[in-house]
């Protein structure tokens, strides 16, 4: 019975000591060592001394050795980090090409489209202390809106108003559109930002 604790305590301790090392335990702690070390430029910035290469050399040991220890704790944390960036990163390469009012848009500025050089004034969102505006555009016509979201604690807007005045349905988690000729080939240039 002893051995097969003292085996089990062993390969425990092995697979803790290739995923802390070589595994992609072994990849963060590079890095965060690296990231210790700084760069010149960021040391010069900070005002800050590098940590010597023996102190570095000794945090990486203890590092790596409570990682050995605790590897299913750690590697279920990196895996999970991991899973989402590279959910992060499928959702950004599957988003079609465009401009969207949440991921490349910002403040106030002017959309011009490509195809038909039609140009307009746009709200993405801008706010202040007890407001918020969002710009919107309805799926059907294509005209943008700028709605007052109110302000913290109030930002829910009304179903009521997410309604154009031709009907259509005011959006803005889509790919925004010109108003004239409905190309999505739009170039944004923001004005201000709050």
């Amino acid at each position: 019975m002893t051995q097969t604790i003292a085996i089990a305590a062993l390969a425990y301790l092995l697979i803790g000591l290739v995923l802390g090392t070589l595994g992609p335990g072994g990849q963060d702690i590079a890095r965060e060592m690296k990231r210790a070390r700084g760069t010149p430029l960021s040391n010069a910035t900070l005002e800050r001394v590098p940590p010597s290469e023996l102190r570095l050399q000794l945090a990486r040991v203890l590092i790596t050795l409570g990682f050995v220890l605790l590897w299913p704790l750690f590697t279920y944390s990196i895996v999970k980090d991991r899973r989402e960036a590279a959910a992060a990163r499928k959702a950004v390469a599957e988003r079609a090409p465009g401009l969207w009012f949440c991921y490349n848009m910002g403040g106030c500025g002017t959309i011009t489209c490509k195809d038909c050089h039609h140009s307009e004034e746009v709200t993405s969102f801008i706010h202040g202390i007890d407001s918020s505006v969002s710009g919107y555009q309805c799926q059907w016509c294509g005209k943008l809106h700028a709605i007052d979201s109110g302000g913290p604690g109030r930002a829910h807007v009304p179903e009521h108003r997410l309604t154009c005045e031709c009907g259509g349905p005011l959006d803005r988690d889509k790919v925004v559109f010109c108003p004239s000729c409905k190309s999505k080939k739009l170039g944004y240039f923001m004005q201000y930002i709050t």
